[in-house]
């Protein structure tokens, strides 16, 4: 019956056995089958594989492994084959290079299918796994080649950039760079096949399974290789020889013959456009007798797709614009130049960055009876230009702006050097670009700021300096042919432009921008070298290159647009002028001092203010000796000759007109008068200067006004060396000193200050900074000045009469820091600490502001390894100070936490610095006083049992506390400062280990934190001062105490010692620290039990935590006592601990708690008063007026 047990199959038929199928194949002739499933003729499937049996010769071609890979590359789930095709890549890199070659003949057609596949990550592991494939075969890859390389250029151009770049970097893998054109041009008709069938036949349908693949994938699939493949053509137009181009000139006609080739330009993608172009660009460049041939296609399909303003299509159809060279087969007028005007009247439509760079080159490539009349042309041309520079993209963007300004003054230039013959029509372009474009250009930009701050005017000067050169007004410039037409263009321009200069001055109602902006013209082109870079769009060249740099076989291609006579924007900045700045016509400063006197006649006549400020800012950039010199002269003109007019112009029109207008009483602003001021100085002497300075030093005027003259003085190395006789003379020095007497006088009153003293205290701290390196030239007056300040200081140290030292608190830093050498400089510091440690509502500072300038002042003191810190210095007095403050002073809780803050800032500033040292005065200098240890009788009354300690009258008086105790303030300062250096081994300022003294005390002042904690908690935290002390220990982070910053165990041991001596209050925080930590300390027991109340206390905190074995000894010891009493004997401790060890559930004999009980009994007949009978309780406990 066992055959009802064998596996039954439908139908009684067999299972199916591959190797048995091979076996039968072989022994009926049948052909050895090259793949599973298929014959070995060429199949568009996947199933590369090799049979496991039956073909032994071609299963030794291929491993096993790789086999398996293979056959996961022909799985449709994704996932699938990029692991697949990413372990076919690490196979290759691990494997032999003879295990690797026997998978070549199948890679070629697996390559070809997953390089193109949907799923981008996908096509770039193909690409890395090829590398590796390339780098293992090397050589033996050539048989494959052709089968190859069509993709391969193709994956090249793939829109995925990462795709892409593993392709390029696999091809140089392969072939060296001498080596790519041999390997193309062998396989260049198959490339061009894989390319142009693509181009031509391909549809999104026939690419992919439209069963398996979704329309999108589809759609997407075939724009993407539509895109690569017109770059490939690209890439192998660029790649290949000459020669094995017009080879391919044929099939590349067939290709560009066909209509649908050029539908591609029309393509609703834009990177399909874009491609197109570039192709179309390679075309032009490599081809140029095939589009000869096709330029009745060709020059529309680029010229009239110049409105096309995505930004993938733009570039390269402005580059293949710049290759056409025939218009015959299109009409400009009506088809080009249309869209080009509606283009550059939007600014390029957001795409200046790519388009204007390219109308100059475009201007150059036009053809002459295309433009004609270029008069006409011209000025349509730079109209719509100028409309673009202001439309609503342009105006938004200041890059966009700069840009178009640049292409707009390039092409103004580049129409100028075209047109420099004698010829009338070429006359009257120069007159239309002068007089219509580039002037009312200019007269737009005087009330823009955005034009202003763009390259504009910058640019105009380097023209003008470029016609200066044509014109030989340069010394270094050569003699040109057209030399008069350039004088006579620079005549034209300096002749209008002063018209509209004068036009905009010579006006009453003078707009201030305008003027404004005239000056900011006029100071561009006299210092062109000063402009800020950032603003000017620079080409790095007007020579335009579209084929590669390295190139060099084709020195004369079509495309290159070279401006050989006009001299790049980098040469014309380098170009320095040796007179009068970088412009050398007369004309220029002609304008100036005609704007000049123009000025001053509004000035003198109308006491025009915007035009005083007018000419204020022409003398800063022309304070030249002709400019002041034609001042003078209408002076002179003006009076007649009947005033004194000294040898140097500059220095009469100083006294004669600066000075006068300085002292005006009527005048607020002066920052444009002292501007002239110093603009005349630059044309006097030193001695001059310091003269001039002195003089205006005597004339009594504003403090503002000195303020401004000493910061114009200082404002650069140049200046302040002229003016540093001044700064360091004694004029300057006792006007300094007045001041500051005068200031003292302010600060210590209880007036405000007024804005007078604000300019007063600014001049005085600007003359002694170190920023100006100038501290030195008034060094001999500081010791005045400091002696004065510390006296005013002291005075105004009491809260009751301090008035509104903050300026004076200021100023004081600035001087100390330099001239921390001195010693009254200390004694003068510790007085402004001393007022920055107390409550500011009564000293008026603004801690915040004042803690700032302190730290800063701390950091340049300590940090200066010459200071030396000893007793009677700042630093010891500040400790002296802080403990007398807290010990005798009473605080409440503002003025804790001021003191707290000043003091916690001195030790952030001096911890890396001088930390051993300063400690060891702020800290160990404090001793803590004898703190009550309040109600004990009560305390203890309630916890523990044996301690009865009559209390005094004045204990009482806690619970009516206003202001803090001196304990609670210190423990919460130096509880603040151990947060601040936490660590008991520190580095001093040198790196050095070195021991704090924090290590010696810092268990000390956290255990009388902790003590104060307690005190506060035993409160009840009342009254209010005591829960507002409360809060700011928590707001502080030490309502825990310090526990984190100390081992417990030490602690532990501190607090211990000090319930041990003085128990109360002190065995309480003990019992907290060990119930809060859940720790456990075990002394000895029989020192412990005794007589002292200390002792006991300390005996009853931690009776709780003792063992088992110590409860009964404490039970043993306390038995002994209360069983052998005698007279004198403290028997109540003995009951004490004995309650203390039943509480803790200790285990006690009944005879002994009976022999106990029998005691006390006999007590209570012997020793009535140990009872309180017969007893007043006023008597016992608490004082009568207590109880009343």
């Amino acid at each position: 019956m066992g055959g009802k047990n064998k596996q039954r199959t439908k139908g009684n038929v067999r299972p199916s056995s591959s190797g048995q199928a091979a076996e039968i194949l072989v022994r009926e002739g049948g052909v050895i089958p090259g793949f599973v499933g298929f014959d070995t003729s060429v199949s568009s499937e996947l199933s590369y594989v090799p049979a496991i049996h039956g073909a032994k010769d071609i299963d030794n071609l291929v491993d096993a492994d790789f086999r398996l890979v293979l056959r996961k590359l022909s799985k449709r789930d994704g996932v699938t084959r990029l692991k697949a095709v990413q372990d076919f890549g690490s196979m290759c890199q691990e494997r032999d290079a003879e295990e690797v070659k026997g998978v070549l003949p199948y890679w070629s057609r697996i390559y070809c299918k997953i390089s193109v596949d949907h799923d981008r990550r996908i096509r770039e592991a193909t690409q890395l796994a090829f590398e590796q494939l390339v780098l293992k075969v090397r050589r033996s890859l050539a048989p494959c080649l052709k089968s190859l390389m069509g993709h391969w250029i193709l994956s090249q151009c793939d829109t995925y950039s990462p795709a892409a770049s593993a392709a390029c970097q696999a091809f140089k893998a392969a072939f060296s760079p001498a080596k790519q054109p041999e390997a193309l041009s062998f396989c260049k008709e198959e490339i061009l096949n894989v390319l142009q069938v693509i181009l031509l036949k391909e549809t999104a349908v026939t690419l992919s399974d439209p069963q398996s693949v979704t329309a999108e994938k589809r759609e997407s699939k075939y724009v993407r290789l539509l895109t690569s493949s017109l770059l490939g053509v690209k890439k192998l137009l660029s790649l290949l020889l000459q020669n094995d181009r017009a080879a391919l000139e044929e099939r590349l006609s067939h290709l560009v013959g066909s209509t649908r080739f050029w539908k591609y330009g029309k393509h609703k993608t834009p990177q399909v456009r874009g491609a197109f172009f570039e192709m179309v660009c390679a075309l032009c460049e490599f081809t140029p007798a095939l589009v000869q041939a096709k330029a009745a296609r060709l020059c529309p399909a680029v010229l009239l797709s110049i409105d096309d303003t995505d930004p993938v299509v733009l570039p390269p159809v402005w580059e293949a614009v710049l290759h056409v060279d025939c218009w015959t087969h299109v009409n400009a007028r009506k088809g080009f130049f249309p869209k080009l005007w509606a283009v550059l009247k939007e600014g390029g439509k957001g795409m200046a960055k790519a388009l204007h760079p390219n109308l100059m080159p475009l201007l150059s490539k036009l053809p002459h009876e295309v433009t004609e009349p270029n008069v006409d042309f011209y000025s349509t041309f730079f109209s719509a230009m100028k409309s673009g520079l202001f439309s609503e993209r342009a105006v938004k963007s200041s890059s966009e702006n700069a840009i178009i300004v640049a292409a707009l003054v390039e092409c103004l230039r580049f129409v100028i050097l075209q047109n420099t013959k004698e010829e009338e029509d070429q006359g009257k372009i120069r007159t239309m670009i002068i007089c219509q474009q580039l002037l009312p250009l200019l007269e737009n930009a005087l009330s823009d700021s955005f034009l202003q701050n763009g390259p504009l005017f910058f640019l105009v000067t380097e023209m003008l300096i470029s016609w200066e050169k044509w014109a030989g007004l340069h010394a270094e410039s050569e003699v040109k042919d057209n030399k008069v037409v350039f004088e006579r263009l620079l005549a034209h321009f300096w002749e209008d432009i002063t018209l509209m200069f004068v036009r905009h001055v010579d006006d009453e109602e003078a707009d201030p921008r305008a003027l404004e902006g005239i000056a900011a013209l006029l100071k561009v082109m006299r210092y062109p070298e000063r402009v800020n870079r950032k603003n000017v769009h620079k080409k790095k060249s007007v020579r335009m290159h579209f084929s590669k740099p390295d190139d060099t076989e084709r020195p004369g291609v079509e495309g290159e647009v070279t401006e050989k006579a006009t001299p790049t924007a980098s040469e014309l900045v380098s170009e320095k002028a040796t007179l009068t700045g970088s412009l050398q016509t007369q004309h220029f400063e002609d304008v100036v001092c005609q704007l000049a006197q123009l000025c001053l006649v509004h000035v003198n006549e109308k006491q025009s203010e915007r035009h005083l400020v007018f000419l204020s800012l022409l003398l800063r950039s022309f304070h030249t000796p002709t400019v002041f010199s034609t001042l003078v002269e209408q002076d002179e003109r003006r009076a007649k000759g009947s005033v004194e007019v000294s040898k140097n112009p500059a220095v009469h029109f100083l006294r004669e007109r600066a000075l006068l207008w300085l002292t005006e009483k009527e005048r607020r602003d002066t920052e444009h008068v002292v501007e002239m001021i110093f603009s005349s100085l630059s044309c006097c002497s030193q001695q001059e200067t310091t003269r001039i300075l002195n003089h205006i030093t005597m004339m009594g005027l504003e403090w503002r006004i000195i303020l401004q003259i000493t910061e114009k003085a200082c404002a650069g190395d140049k200046v302040l060396s002229c003016c540093s006789e001044w700064l360091k003379g004694s004029v300057l020095g006792e006007q300094l000193l007045g001041l500051t007497e005068e200031l003292c006088k302010l600060g210590s009153s209880s007036r405000s200050s007024t804005s007078t003293s604000s300019h007063s205290w600014t001049l005085i701290s600007l003359v002694v900074s170190q920023r100006h390196n100038n501290g030195r030239n008034i060094k001999h007056h500081l010791p005045k000045i400091i002696e004065k300040l510390h006296a005013t200081l002291s005075e105004t140290k009491s809260l009751s009469d301090a008035g509104n030292t903050e300026p004076l608190v200021s100023f004081t830093f600035s001087l100390v820091r330099e001239c921390l050498q001195l010693l009254s400089a200390e004694e003068l510091l510790l007085t402004v600490f001393q007022l920055t440690a107390q409550d500011q509502t009564h000293t008026h500072l603004s801690g915040g502001h004042t803690l700032l300038l302190f730290v800063e002042l701390g950091s340049s003191l300590w940090s200066n390894t010459d200071y030396e810190v000893k007793e009677g210095g700042f630093l010891h007095s500040v400790a002296l100070w802080v403990m007398k403050q807290l010990l005798t002073v009473p605080l409440d809780i503002k003025g804790l936490q001021v003191l707290v803050l000043a003091v916690q800032s001195l030790v952030e500033t001096i911890l890396s610095l001088l930390y051993t040292l300063t400690f060891s005065f702020l800290l160990t200098n404090v001793t803590f006083e004898s703190f009550p240890q309040w109600i004990k009788n009560p305390l203890l009354a309630s916890r523990h049992r044996g301690v009865s300690v009559k209390q005094s009258k004045d204990m009482w008086k806690f619970r009516e506390l206003s202001r803090l105790p001196a304990h609670l303030s210190t423990s919460a300062l130096l509880g603040r400062v151990m947060q601040t250096a936490p660590a008991a081994d520190s580095c001093d300022h040198k790196g050095t280990k070195s021991l704090s003294p924090l290590t010696n005390h810092r268990y000390v002042y956290s255990s009388e934190l902790l003590y104060a904690l307690q005190w506060c908690k035993e409160m009840k935290f009342s009254p209010s001062i005591i829960a507002a002390y409360h809060h700011l220990l928590t707001d502080w982070g030490l309502s825990e105490g310090l526990n984190s910053h100390v081992p417990k165990k030490t602690l532990l041991e501190t607090l211990y010692t000090r319930s041990v001596t003085d128990g109360g209050l002190w065995s309480l925080t003990l019992d907290r620290y060990i119930r809060t930590n859940d720790l456990a300390n075990t002394g000895d027991l029989k020192k412990l039990f005794g007589s002292a109340d200390s002792k006991l206390n300390t005996l009853q905190v931690l009776c709780p935590t003792l063992s088992a074995q110590d409860k009964e000894t404490l039970v043993t010891l306390a038995t002994a006592g209360l069983i052998n009493w005698q007279e004198n004997d403290n028997v109540c401790c003995y009951l004490a601990v004995l309650q203390c060890c039943l509480n803790a559930n200790t285990h006690v004999d009944v005879e002994i708690i009976q022999a106990i009980l029998a005691t006390v009994m006999e007590w209570r007949n012997s020793k009535e008063d140990w009872f309180l009978f017969s007893r007043w309780i006023h008597n016992v406990l608490i004082p009568k007026e207590i109880v009343h």
